[in-house]
């Protein structure tokens, strides 16, 4: 549990980081009683949006007309964020993504190289994939929130097997091809910034599972071509056994409470 204050803070610090130095100011915004807002501007204009009745932060860019943003709000990056149930870290890659996605993917590939020279390179793990997921499937946030009360780490392979995958497959059957090239390319820029776990619950759990092969291409039309190659490939791991994961105990305290509930 965090203080949405607090998380926005570190949302926007991170984005800061990228525009203060490029000469971009932070404009004051008053909030409402439904919005929380960030303003920057320069050669143009960004801002970052929290609404706290659907809990979804944005990152919106639009032009300049004589010094002020001329409005014409473009959404360019959307999350859920939960106070309730998320932490400093999901912030944390929430304001990564948006410093990434002013960045550009090829500044952003440069910094990305740089950072793991030196600091190790950051990736997101399977909790911060559901957490995003939730944005297309809202039922997950009492699933996840269930999850992490009732067992002591994530199980991020099994939670996308039961809880995700059957969404997933529902979800690709309605979308059109405008609207599956945009879902592809979000799985495809979360397989990017995954994790080990992530890249194998994207490719093994999820695409593996659409067995007709004009959903499977469906799903990664938006895929970068390199992201498209190794999903192609992992197809042929289909049929194949997999070490089960490991289920770790709850730890005491959360078995003495289950005991007592």
């Amino acid at each position: 549990m965090m203080e949405i204050t607090q998380a926005f803070e570190i949302i926007t610090g991170r984005v800061e980081r990228v525009l203060l130095p490029k000469g971009y100011e932070k404009q004051s915004v008053a909030d409402s009683d439904n919005e929380m807002t960030a303003l920057y501007t320069g050669e143009i204009a960004y801002s970052i949006v929290y609404y706290f009745d659907k809990r979804r932060v944005l990152l919106r860019s639009c032009g300049m007309e004589d010094g002020e943003p001329d409005n014409t709000w473009k959404t360019i990056a959307t999350w859920l964020f939960d106070p309730d149930a998320d932490s400093a870290r999901e912030a944390e890659n929430i304001g990564d993504d948006f410093a990434d996605t002013i960045r550009g993917p090829r500044q952003s590939a440069v910094q990305k190289q740089k950072k793991s020279k030196k600091e190790g390179e950051s990736t997101s793990d399977p909790l911060f994939f559901a957490n995003r997921m939730m944005g297309y499937f809202p039922e997950l946030r009492d699933e996840i929130a269930y999850e992490k009360a009732h067992y002591e780490s994530f199980r991020g392979v099994t939670f996308a097997e039961e809880k995700i995958l059957p969404r997933f497959k529902s979800y690709i059957d309605t979308l059109n091809k405008n609207a599956a090239e945009k879902f592809s390319k979000a799985l495809s820029d979360l397989y990017d910034t995954g994790d080990l776990d992530v890249k194998g619950i994207i490719t093994y759990v999820l695409l593996n599972s659409l067995e007709d092969d004009e959903k499977f291409s469906k799903a990664v039309s938006g895929f970068a071509p390199e992201n498209k190659k190794i999903a192609v490939e992992s197809r042929k791991l289909r049929g194949k056994k997999i070490k089960p994961e490991k289920v770790k105990k709850p730890s005491k305290f959360i078995a003495d409470t289950l005991n007592n509930a």
